[in-house]
C-alpha cells in the first residue's frame, strides 16, 4: 500500500492515463486488502491458535477428569453388581445343595424300602422253596 504512488507512476510510464493508473492500483489494493493476509493477520491467527490450543488443553484435562470419575463410578457399580451376583449364586448353590441332600435322603429311603421288599420276597421264595422241596421229599418216601 505504501508503494501505491510508485505503482501509479510506473503504470503511467508504460502508457496508462493517470486516471487508468489510479483506478488499476486502487482495484489491486482493494483486492489485496480483501484477499491477502498480512504479517499482522498471521500474528493474530497465531495468537488465536495458541489460545485455542490452550483452551483445548483445558477441555481435554476436564474430559480426562470426567472420564476418570466415570470410570471410578463404573468400577464401583461393577464391584457392587459382582458382590450381589456372588451372593445370589451362593444362595442358589446352598438351595441346590439343600435340595440335593433331601433328594439323596429320599433315594436312600427308597433303596432301603426296596431292599426290605426284596428281603421279604426272597424270604417268602425261600420258605416256599423249602416247603415245596419238603413236600416233594415226603411224597417220594
Amino acid at each position: 500500500m505504501i508503494h501505491a504512488l510508485r505503482y501509479t507512476e510506473e503504470l503511467e510510464k508504460v502508457g496508462f492515463t493517470p486516471e487508468q493508473a489510479k483506478k488499476s492500483v486502487q482495484l489491486w489494493m482493494d483486492l489485496m486488502d480483501q484477499n491477502f493476509a498480512t504479517k499482522a493477520d498471521f500474528k493474530e491467527h497465531y495468537f488465536m491458535t495458541k489460545a485455542d490450543m490452550q483452551a483445548l488443553q483445558f477441555d481435554m484435562k476436564d474430559l480426562r477428569s470426567e472420564l476418570q470419575t466415570d470410570m471410578k463410578e463404573l468400577r464401583s457399580e461393577l464391584q457392587t453388581d459382582m458382590k450381589e451376583l456372588r451372593s445370589e449364586l451362593q444362595t442358589d448353590m446352598k438351595d441346590m445343595e439343600s435340595r440335593l441332600q433331601v433328594d439323596m435322603q429320599n433315594i436312600r429311603i427308597d433303596l432301603k424300602s426296596l431292599e426290605n421288599k426284596l428281603t421279604v420276597r426272597l424270604g417268602i421264595m425261600m420258605a416256599a422253596s423249602i416247603g415245596i422241596i419238603s413236600t416233594i421229599v415226603n411224597f417220594k418216601h
